[in-house]
């Protein structure tokens, strides 16, 4: 049986569980709602439970569909183990179609199965908020440390008048992509619609590394999904927002006066 302790919830796979369905019985395991976060399908994850006795020692990965006209169904293996055995494969089928069974009567799961695949900005918008908490939590402590090293750095330069063009040209030629602290992690989240209400807007910056996305800047990371837990997933590429901050004072374009 699956080591429950090594599973924190969230995300598992490819999926985002959502809610466990309860009075279904427990012999099967544990039944989980549950989307796809790259497509948004729905779908159903099931997990082993105290008490179960299956196991799965090989990994198969299958596609299922069902026609109407002309009536056909098919079973589409997308991956197999080299060793794998069909009694196997007929194992795993029953235990997913005992757990369709048992939510025969549930309306919960009917909706979820029959509801077609969730928009992002729904399925996440929940995640968006809870980061954007987050955000204000990271903008208020960043401003406490702003002020504290501001107080310092004058003090500082007032004793050093040659060390203050270099910090000037410095502060000048650097943008920094506020990163949150590790103890602040939210679980990642795609790329949203519109540009987050604290994080610098288009025009942005090529020549810095800026990339604009829906209106907003962002910063391309090496990193490629899965993303790690505060940033952007978007098209196969990880990201991070640029803070508004470092957009601020900027030189703003002379428009031509009107004879």
């Amino acid at each position: 049986m699956a080591d429950e302790k090594h599973w924190k919830g969230g995300r598992l796979g490819p999926f985002h569980l959502g809610g466990r369905y309860k009075n279904v019985g427990t012999d099967l395991g544990r039944i989980y709602a549950a989307h796809d976060v790259h497509t948004g399908a729905p779908g159903l994850v099931v997990m082993p439970g105290t008490g179960t006795d299956w196991e799965f020692s090989e990994s198969w990965r299958l596609c299922a569909s069902f026609h109407a006209e002309p009536a056909y169904a098919s079973l589409t293996v997308e991956h197999a183990p080299a060793s794998g055995q069909l009694p196997d494969l007929a194992d795993m089928l029953d235990l997913l179609t005992s757990a369709v069974e048992r939510l025969e009567k549930n309306d919960e799961a009917r909706t979820l199965l029959t509801g077609g695949p969730v928009g992002t900005w729904k399925r996440w918008r929940g995640r968006v908020r809870r980061l954007s908490r987050s955000r204000r939590t990271w903008a208020i402590a960043g401003l406490c440390a702003v002020l504290v090293l501001g107080v310092a750095l004058w003090q500082y330069l007032s004793a050093s008048p040659g060390i203050a063009v270099q910090a000037a040209v410095e502060a000048q030629e650097t943008t920094l992509v506020d990163i949150p602290h590790p103890g602040a992690a939210v679980i990642a989240y795609p790329l949203p619609a519109k540009p987050l209400s604290n994080q610098a807007k288009a025009p942005c910056h090529p020549k810095q590394g800026e990339v604009e996305i829906n209106g907003g800047c962002w910063v391309e990371l090496a990193k490629r999904p899965p993303c790690y837990d505060n940033q952007a997933e978007y098209q196969g590429k990880c990201y991070l927002p640029v803070s508004a901050r470092s957009h601020q004072g900027e030189p703003q374009a002379l428009q031509p006066q009107q004879p």
